[in-house]
């Protein structure tokens, strides 16, 4: 395979035979071997190492310039080698993120591997969500997670966006109370923040309706909610609320706010079961109940 280099000036020519000769020299790995035109074959692709770019017969008599070339398992190193970089430079940017208090570091520990599938219609739902996300994304389509204590909404929610950074997508996880300490220390800075969080691809605000119920919190809550519902962008939002307290509230204040919350999560998961939490400290203290008992009869 032959590639040409245009005619050129003088300082060009020379510029460009500098980088040629430093990618001229071809590295033999045992293995490789000649095919017959000459060329050197990679020994476990089987594909080659060296193509011929046409030059001036300045450079060359002939024209030809043989060079090394990257062999097909040598462009998946170094695409692999890319990739890596590319997610190493995100984690780093996402850690930073993280030490700027917007996310809490415990909600990154929910992922699918560690579903139990007590609730499988749900969780098909959300690893769905997650294959489709290009989809979601470009649709502007949020979810909205309803029920009691203890059901799994933060769990599932977390699994969604773990699942997503795993994939290098921006997501930010908090809830309305860390966002409403944040705010109170910021004076004339709250919108900034409140921009910041639009940078987001994926924003998941945990157990609505637990924030301290006041004028001040509503309106800081709506102008979130609000801002973000401008951006065109998913979020998921969990909440103690039904459905229909969420429709027939008669406070003004929170009606405006959970209005835009239906509009922007039009996937509604209605969690029901008894509470995980329940069975995990039941769980809890019959283990610490057979673990005393055992060393009292030693």
């Amino acid at each position: 395979m032959k590639q040409t280099v245009a005619s050129l000036g003088g300082d060009e020519m020379e510029a460009i035979g500098n980088i040629i000769n430093n990618i001229a020299v071809t590295h033999e790995n045992n293995g490789d071997y000649r095919d017959e035109e000459g060329f050197l074959v990679c020994g476990k692709c089987h594909t080659r190492k060296e193509s011929d770019i046409e030059v001036s017969k300045d450079w060359k008599a002939n024209g030809i310039w043989r060079v090394a070339t990257p062999c097909e398992c040598r462009k998946k190193e170094i695409e692999a080698k890319e990739k890596a970089e590319e997610r190493r430079k995100f984690l780093q940017e996402f850690e930073r993120i993280q030490k700027n208090g917007i996310t809490d570091p415990q909600y990154l520990q929910f992922k699918f591997e560690n579903d139990d599938m007590q609730n499988a219609k749900v969780s098909k739902v959300c690893r769905n969500y997650v294959d489709e996300w290009e989809t979601m994304k470009a649709e502007n389509m949020g979810i909205l997670f309803s029920g009691t204590v203890g059901t799994g909404k933060s769990f599932y929610a977390c699994c969604i966006a773990n699942a997503l950074i795993e994939n290098l997508v921006p997501v930010c996880v908090t809830n309305f109370p860390r966002i409403l300490n944040k705010l109170q220390g910021l004076g004339q800075d709250k919108q900034a923040f409140i921009d910041k969080l639009q940078r987001y691809s994926l924003l998941v605000i945990d157990d609505l309706g637990v924030e301290r119920d006041t004028s001040y919190s509503s309106e800081q809550i709506f102008n979130v909610i609000d801002t973000r519902t401008r951006s065109n962008k998913p979020t998921i939002i969990t909440t103690n609320l039904t459905i229909q307290e969420m429709e027939k509230t008669t406070d003004m204040q929170y009606r405006r706010i959970y209005d835009r919350v239906l509009e922007m999560c039009p996937i509604r998961l209605v969690m029901t079961g008894q509470s995980r939490r329940n069975q995990n400290a039941a769980e809890k203290r019959e283990k610490a109940l057979s673990l005393l008992q055992g060393n009292s009869d030693e």
